[in-house]
């Protein structure tokens, strides 16, 4: 990355204690974040930078320093962002693509050998800071105290042997800064510290310390950004867990054996049981038909119907821990309630006209018809009708903490089981509205729509094509959403069955779950039309299942 700005100094600590320089490091931060992938604004671009805090990390040859950078958008939003930085030599590795500025030497305007940068990518970075708060908390330089805080069954090392643990920074397409200490712990950094209770920490601190779920990380530390206008998390140390994968890229391989079982198949129908005669069929459907087509699963699915079956059981575990505490206020159950059921029933309301008005004025290349928006709309609108008439007193369903962004790429595939991990709900929601009580129904929505996208994945170029003496390859694909999708609920529902967060009656589990269906596709869409007009095929198709549009140019 080319330089932005010139700083007129050689030292770091100098910029953060001089305002002039201060002011300077602004101006190149907002060159630097605007270019950066994890910045979360790009789109509407930054109107101003302001250098919040910092604090000097010690115990290293090279000078780190955290700062704490307010970033207001042009749009008017503010977020802050932590910003590990360090001068290094302009020749060095990391210099390449992590430049925030040149710096120029002895009060002259030619540049030095040296440059400003973003260190996330150094483990030395981490192993400095992580070492000294391990020993003792830092202080900033306007007041604020740096600390580390273990959980109460806390195994992280103590300074002296992080001091000699390996750190590997962890590479992927994060939208956070993850790093590998030894071969027990991983410190994931929240690049948008934002004050109040995170909700990745507090869950995972709740499992750790007050249940006995286990297919989650345990926590082992928090590292926390404390003053007088309040708590920020900064990090979250956990345990390191050995997976073979994620659950995502899993499902993507079992998707390819599935399509070369399918070509391979001796006697295949021209269309699988159960699925051709019904357009308007949705994932439980196919539940009565196990019989029918059982033979077919273990032939073509493998072992992935029992494994996601189990993803599903792990699932009703996960929210039976949630719902397990009644002596705190954050995660005590709260009754689902006529008034919040009919105030979600509105808000999706709103959201399906904001997103069949998107529909309507967007140019893309999906061949949809003319009427579909006035189409989907009709149809969510009669199904939102029929949902004010669902007796809430009657179903008898709490809402409990859920992780709140649930699907296959929130969860590790290991050996023989799955691990749930990052419970920090939607980022780009405040930390109140992602701590709010939810209908465990909104993840177990969340995690079928997840299937449904890697059933479309032959469809966006994720996956090869079908062999092509696979004829009505869209029925086949639906076949294997709806087995797995049928699975992974059925299990669910088995495990959880008597639990306060799933609704005793059968009718109404589906109600429910329909309804946040219905909640997350339209969000889907709306996503897919502004970041990928190309992906715009699958909640399209998601919209067609869960309203029963009969639409033929729905791709599946």
């Amino acid at each position: 990355m080319p330089p932005q700005t010139l700083i007129n100094s050689s030292s770091l600590s100098e910029i953060l204690e001089d305002g002039d320089l201060l002011r300077e490091l602004a101006a190149a931060l907002k060159n630097f974040l605007q270019s950066q992938r994890w910045f979360a604004a790009k789109t509407e671009g930054i109107g101003a930078v302001e250098i919040l805090d910092s604090v000097s990390i010690p115990g290293a040859p090279t000078a780190f320093e955290l700062v704490l950078a307010s970033v207001t958008t042009n749009g008017g939003l503010t977020d802050c962002y932590a910003l590990p930085m360090a001068v290094v030599p302009r020749n060095a590795a990391a210099a390449s693509e992590a430049t925030i500025a040149d710096l120029t030497g002895m009060g002259n305007e030619t540049p030095s050998a040296t440059v400003l940068i973003e260190c996330s990518g150094l483990a030395e970075f981490w192993r400095a800071i992580t070492t000294a708060l391990a020993d003792r908390p830092l202080t900033t330089r306007n007041g604020r105290e740096l600390q580390l805080s273990r959980t109460s069954n806390s195994q992280l090392a103590d300074a002296a042997s992080l001091s000699r643990s390996p750190f590997i920074v962890h590479g992927g397409e994060q939208s956070n800064s993850a790093v590998v200490i030894g071969d027990d712990f991983f410190l994931k950094l929240f690049r948008r510290p934002r004050i109040g209770h995170n909700p990745d920490a507090e869950i995972g601190i709740f499992l750790t310390d007050r249940t006995d779920f286990r297919n989650s990380p345990r926590v082992d530390a928090t590292i926390n950004i404390v003053g007088s206008d309040g708590h920020r998390c900064l990090a979250l140390i956990s345990e390191q867990v050995s997976a073979a994968t994620d659950a995502w890229s899993y499902t993507l391989d079992n998707l390819k054996d599935y399509w070369q079982r399918l070509a391979e198949l001796v006697d295949r129908p021209e269309v699988p049981p159960g699925i051709a005669p019904r357009e308007d069929s949705t994932f439980d459907s196919v539940v009565g038909d196990f019989n029918r087509i059982g033979e077919l699963i273990p032939k073509l699915l493998g072992p992935f119907h029992q494994d996601v079956a189990q993803l599903g059981r792990r699932t009703a575990e996960l929210h039976t821990a949630l719902s397990s505490c009644h002596d705190d206020p954050a995660f005590t159950p709260e009754l689902l309630t006529q008034e919040s059921l009919n105030e979600l029933i509105s808000q999706i309301r709103k959201e399906v006209q904001t997103t069949c008005d998107l529909l309507v004025r967007t140019d893309h290349d999906i061949a949809i018809s003319s009427d579909l928006p006035s189409r989907i709309s009709d149809r969510a609108h009669k199904f939102l009708d029929r949902m004010l008439t669902f007796d809430a007193a009657q179903a008898n369903v709490v809402n409990i903490r859920c992780h709140g962004d649930y699907h296959l790429g929130q969860v590790l595939r290991t050996n023989s089981d799955f691990v749930i991990l990052d419970f920090e709900g939607e980022p780009d929601r405040p930390f109140d509205e992602r701590r709010q009580k939810r209908c465990a129904m909104k993840d177990v929505a969340g995690m079928i729509r997840s299937l449904h996208y890697a059933s479309c994945a032959a469809t966006v170029g994720m996956l090869p094509p079908p062999d092509p003496s696979i004829t009505n390859a869209k029925y086949w694909q639906r076949f294997w959403y709806e087995c797995a999708a049928a699975a992974f609920s059925v299990a669910y529902k088995d495990t959880a069955e008597g639990q306060s967060f799933l609704p005793a009656d059968w009718e109404d589990y589906e109600k429910l779950l329909d309804l946040f269906l219905i909640e997350k596709v339209l969000y889907e869409l709306r996503y897919e039309i502004n970041n990928r007009p190309d992906w715009v095929k699958i909640p399209l198709a998601g919209l067609n299942a869960v309203l029963r549009l009969n639409d033929e140019n729905a791709t599946w």
